[in-house]
């Protein structure tokens, strides 16, 4: 279903009518008085600053096969804050891909007539990164809310093989964007046309391929959403072939089968990852480890509890060295790979599988390039039962991908030829249980106990937190009013004053890590007259409803579904009894993608409720985000709900 939906978004934009109308002559300098006088963009209100123009056109150079790309911008200060817009960088390579043609102004509306503040070339300031990359850099004069700033520029980037891209959509409202490439002859490319905003103009004709938006909304942060660049309106070029008579003829884009087996026979993955020869000094023969599911989780342990990883990504290993072990800190690649040999050594079938991390963005598989893998993991084919291993970190068993893989299908590297596998392939769930028993002392504050087993996505979590927390108080003095991550995530399960906490099998990953503590809580009661007011979220299911748009253009994503259980009982206080319970609720998405269960009840002393919430999917789409934001809206005014206690007639 996900390949199909990206499938769509990809090329939807692509057949649009060729109306020529679309497409606006802008010169340099002519903007409009409506414009300068605009003090809200119509189409985002909250925009504090907005493009009104954003073009580019690129061609090829003969004489070096070069990519030329020329460029004008004008952006509209809307507020204070869309200030920083005056303020321009643009990068470039010493020597290779100098900028040339400046011109730039600033255009202000005085007495209702414009002026314009010329900018010389003088005026921009270059700025070295390193020994290679540059920065042109200015700040606009005479720049204030109403201003428009305007620039525009060429220089020289990519080539014939690398063909350069061009971003319809930015952080701010885009009014218009054009880009217009002339092909080069010599080359076949794939154009890679991503987003959810359609195109006004598409012509991909004679050579050309030359795209105009319009009305482009900015592009902003939602929950749940792996990253913005699945989603962001954009098109980039693929190289397929070249071919220059008498110089060179060159595919470079060919299949997946290719690929597979590329990589298969690469000293980089599928070489390496079945050579044991390195292992002789360090594999610890008198373990007698064999091809069954003790083993396999002991080999995992022993792995994972040896490295540090480094926090970087690959898909492949560039330097086998015979120090890595001594080292004992490497790449997840690095990691996995001496996973992969000391499983094989140990007689097990392993594929090394390649993949897209979330942060990377979805793998396309429709355009077979090996460049979007960024991280690689292990597959264990055991019995006819496949596993996927990562031992990258301590605090996860070896049945859970961290949520980072969790992220549609990898490339399953093998010589049996081309296999895709569902990442999801080990059935991961975020999950936990919160039980709590609790009554009102003779202070008529609550009081109790409570235990969350924490399984899965959500164990991992805690534990890297709780990881996290205790190396950063080994390595620094943290000031007692700093608030750490670390500290919130166990503050989501605490209920007020806690005493007594015990964290159970914080250390050992293979089983569900347990949090109890005694608390006593005086927020969820209230006393009028005769009567008892008690909310009985002493935690709560969700803070509050993470989906607050009207309306959202991109799935929800979660890494893993989700199963959470709360279980409390309250015992009644002495001489009183139920009033009033809040109704029992069974609130069900469609088709299947999950459920919120209230249920409320008197048994001999005690109130009893059970609340279950369900999220049975990883991908929610656009048209199921209303049924996703009311059934969040349902559980937070449900959490506001009492139960009411009189006292008994005597």
């Amino acid at each position: 279903m996900l390949k199909r939906i990206l499938a769509v978004m990809a090329f939807a934009g692509l057949f649009t009518l060729n109306l020529h109308a679309q497409i606006e002559e802008f010169e340099f300098g002519d903007v409009s008085v409506e414009d300068l006088a605009m003090t809200v963009y119509p189409k985002d209100s909250g925009a504090v600053a907005v493009y009104l123009l954003d073009k580019g056109y690129a061609f090829m150079v003969q004489s070096d096969l070069s990519m030329m790309l020329e460029v004008h911008v004008r952006i509209k200060i809307l507020k204070e804050e869309g200030l920083e817009y005056g303020n321009v960088s643009l990068p470039y390579l010493r020597g290779q891909s100098e900028i040339t043609k400046l011109k730039a102004a600033t255009h202000n509306l005085v007495d209702g007539k414009v002026v314009t503040t010329d900018i010389k070339r003088r005026d921009w300031v270059d700025e070295t990164i390193n020994d290679d990359r540059r920065l042109k850099k200015l700040s606009f004069p005479d720049v204030k809310v109403g201003s428009i700033i305007e620039y525009s520029y060429s220089r020289k980037t990519g080539d014939i093989v690398n063909l350069p891209a061009w971003v319809f959509q930015t952080n701010i409202p885009v009014r218009y964007s054009e880009y217009k490439i002339d092909i080069p002859s010599f080359g076949i490319y794939q154009p890679n046309f991503q987003g959810y905003h359609p195109a006004a103009y598409v012509n991909n004709t004679s050579g050309v391929n030359h795209i105009v938006m319009k009305d482009v909304p900015a592009l902003k942060r939602e929950p749940y959403i792996s990253t913005l660049e699945n989603y962001r309106s954009k098109i980039d070029y693929e190289i397929k072939s070249i071919n220059i008579p008498g110089y060179i003829n060159k595919t470079y884009m060919t299949d997946w089968n290719d690929i597979n087996k590329t990589l298969y026979e690469s000293s980089q993955l599928g070489d390496v990852v079945y050579n044991t020869g390195p292992l002789r000094q360090i594999y610890p023969e008198e373990k007698g480890w064999t091809a069954n599911k003790e083993s396999l989780v002991e080999i995992f342990n022993y792995v994972r509890d040896h490295f540090k990883w480094n926090q970087r990504f690959a898909y492949g290993v560039v330097d086998r060295s015979k120090k890595l072990w001594e080292a004992a800190e490497g790449d997840n690649a690095d990691i996995n790979v001496t996973l992969a040999q000391f499983l094989t050594k140990a007689g097990f079938q392993v594929y090394p599988v390649v993949l897209s991390t979330r942060g990377h963005g979805y793998l396309k598989q429709f355009v077979p390039l090996v460049k979007q893998f960024n991280y690689m993991v292990i597959c264990v084919d055991m019995d006819g039962e496949r596993i996927l291993l990562d031992a990258t970190d301590k605090y996860r068993p070896y049945n859970v991908l961290p949520p980072r893989a969790l992220n549609g299908e990898g490339l399953m590297v093998r010589k049996g030829g081309l296999e895709w596998i569902d990442l999801r392939t080990n059935n991961e769930m975020d999950s936990k249980t919160v039980s709590g028993q609790f009554r009102l002392n003779e202070d008529d504050v609550l009081e109790g106990k409570v235990e969350v087993n924490f399984y899965g996505l959500a164990a991992s979590r805690i534990r890297k937190s709780v990881y996290e927390k205790k190396e950063k108080q080994n390595t620094t003095e943290e000031k007692e009013d700093e608030k750490t991550e670390e500290e919130d995530e166990i503050k989501d399960y605490e209920a007020g004053e806690i005493e007594n906490a015990v964290l159970e099998n914080e250390s050992n990953p293979e089983k569900e890590l347990v949090l109890k503590y005694d608390f006593t809580l005086e927020d969820n009661v209230n006393m009028i007259g005769d009567k008892i007011f008690l909310n009985p979220f002493i935690i709560k299911t969700v803070k509050e409803n993470p989906f607050k748009l009207e309306n959202r253009k991109f799935p929800v994503e979660l890494p893993a579904p989700l199963m959470d259980t709360y279980l409390f009982q309250f015992k009644l206080p002495e001489g009183f009894e139920v009033e009033e319970l809040p109704e029992s609720q069974n609130l069900v998405l469609p088709d299947g993608g999950g459920k919120f269960m209230f249920i409320s009840g008197v048994q001999g002393d005690e109130v009893q409720v059970m609340i279950r919430l369900q999220l049975a999917k990883t991908v929610y789409l656009p048209q199921e985000y209303a049924g996703l934001k009311e059934l969040f809206n349902l559980i937070v005014m449900k959490q506001e709900q009492q139960i009411v206690l009189k006292k008994k007639a005597e």
